[in-house]
């Protein structure tokens, strides 16, 4: 089983502006779209349209997760695990206009001593069998120490660790031992500390961090790509130059097929093509994708090494 993690998930919601953004005017939006939101709901619903099972944990709060959780039990594939906390959900504004888009992110509520004990037992259940996702932000009350703790837990267990947090410091990640992290190339920059990596560079920075102990690294090239690094070596994926339309959850998308077809068949190559395929789809599009649009995607996807 997949487990998600999303530890501060919000309502995403979208609309779009069909003149230029005006300051201190009203702007005036249409067609709107409501998503529950959270890089591991995103996860969990990518996996779902592969035919793939997840339990996805979560914690919610106020009428925000009352819809973020509705919205998520409507999927068959995901069983959702719901931690409760008190306060409200955030709620994330995206305006698109004029090829652009404006993103204003809430703040959200705090976790307290309840969520986080309720968190961590969550983590003890899981079994080697399993894959933990650990992915986007962590909400106030929730410090890297936390983010330790659940990481020893599911590594005592056996199971799978994967981390997708941009905001986590270096010395963290490697104390939380990843299997498998996604970063992107500004993502990565960060992590080692060096602002010259780039597209051609990249392979010395991905063998650093397999020798400080991460098996695998998913790096995201954005519009060139991707680029695989584990212990058979390196592998590129090769995309077409399609029009880029939604950043949102494109890299979640990639992430999340990546996983579900490599648990599922063991075949990298292939699994990076689907993982391409999913991003690329994410991106082509505000709407919600369906696996005929991964499908349609997966040709287009070449893998080089």
């Amino acid at each position: 089983m997949i487990y998600t993690f999303t530890l501060n998930p919000a309502i995403d919601y979208f609309l779009t502006i069909d003149s230029d953004l005006m300051i201190d005017e009203v702007n005036r939006g249409k067609d709107a779209i409501y998503k529950a939101g959270g890089k591991g709901l995103n996860v969990s619903k990518i996996l779902s349209l592969l035919d793939i099972r997840s339990k996805a944990v979560v914690l919610l709060g106020g009428f925000t997760g009352d819809f973020i959780r509705s919205e998520t039990e409507k999927d068959r594939n995901v069983e959702v695990i719901p931690v409760e906390i008190d306060g409200v959900n955030r709620i994330n504004m995206k305006a698109h206009y004029d090829h652009k888009a404006l993103c204003i992110n809430g703040d959200g509520p705090t976790a307290d001593e309840r969520s986080k004990e309720a968190l961590l037992k969550i983590a003890s259940e899981i079994t080697a069998e399993d894959i933990a996702v650990l992915s986007g932000s962590m909400m106030k009350g929730l410090d890297e120490g936390f983010l330790t703790e659940i990481c020893d837990l599911i590594h005592e267990s056996g199971a799978k660790l994967v981390i997708d947090m941009e905001t986590l410091n270096p010395e963290t990640l490697i104390r939380c031992k990843p299997d498998l992290i996604k970063p992107n190339l500004y993502e990565l920059r960060l992590l080692m500390k060096d602002p010259e990596i780039n597209a051609e560079n990249a392979k010395e920075a991905l063998q650093k961090l397999r020798e400080q102990g991460i098996d695998m690294i998913l790096l995201s090239l954005g519009k060139d790509g991707a680029l695989l690094a584990d212990k058979e070596g390196f592998l590129y994926l090769e995309q077409p130059d399609t029009v880029l339309i939604n950043k949102v959850g494109a890299g979640d998308s990639m992430l999340a097929a990546f996983i579900g077809k490599l648990s599922e068949t063991g075949d990298r190559e292939l699994a990076l093509r689907y993982g391409g395929a999913a991003g690329n789809a994410a991106a082509s599009q505000l709407e919600d994708i369906t696996a005929d649009t991964i499908e349609e995607f997966l040709p287009l996807m070449g893998i080089r090494k």
